[in-house]
């Protein structure tokens, strides 16, 4: 079974954070949850749009694929 992850982009900081995605219905926000096996587990605000699940696969150099990547190589390459 392939392991449940998911990434996005932070809105405060633009960083790339993994683990289990979510949307708070009260604050109307999407948001990831990381370092959930903790029992101090931090959440943050997240781009719905740059939000992808783990596709189970890694690239040659053992780098997490997740879904939308290639979109995201795409636009890294746009001059």
């Amino acid at each position: 079974m392939r392991e449940i992850l998911f990434r996005g982009k932070r809105i405060d900081n633009g960083e790339w954070v993994e683990g289990f995605y979510w949307f708070d219905n009260f604050n109307k926000k999407h948001k990831i949850t990381v370092n959930l096996s903790d029992d101090n587990f931090t959440c943050h605000e997240v781009d719905p749009e740059t939000v992808g699940q783990f596709t189970g696969s890694v690239d040659k150099n053992g780098k997490k694929i997740f879904e939308g990547m290639n979109k995201e190589i795409q636009e890294e390459n746009k001059i």
